[in-house]
């Protein structure tokens, strides 16, 4: 447990400062240390993959924690859509062959 409560850490960390690329280093360093210990310690079983996985979840939830405390606070901070909302935007003629609303389609 007390483990994965600093690997929780250290992914809300990398997360409140770095992007993806840290976290799957961090992921894949986990599991090349981890891994070779329990095979070198004669300790690898169905129980320990199972804690490997606790491990990861434990990292990744950290990332996915201090990525959304990393965004921006303001409404105003996050960049603008491409598109006009609904209201906003205008209606478009028909294109081609295409059929307006207002047109009697003749079904």
């Amino acid at each position: 447990m007390i483990i994965a409560g600093i690997l929780f850490l250290i992914g809300l960390l990398i997360g409140l400062s770095h992007g993806y690329p840290a976290i799957i280093l961090a992921s894949a360093a986990t599991t090349l240390i981890v891994f070779p210990t329990w095979i070198f310690r004669g300790e690898f079983g169905l129980f320990v993959v199972l804690v490997w996985i606790g491990y990861l979840f434990a990292l990744q939830a950290g990332f996915m924690l201090g990525s959304y405390l990393a965004l921006p606070d303001e409404l105003e901070d996050l960049p603008e859509p491409d598109r006009p909302p609904r209201e906003e935007a205008k209606p478009r003629p028909p294109e081609h062959s295409e059929t307006g609303p207002e047109q009697d389609r003749g079904e």
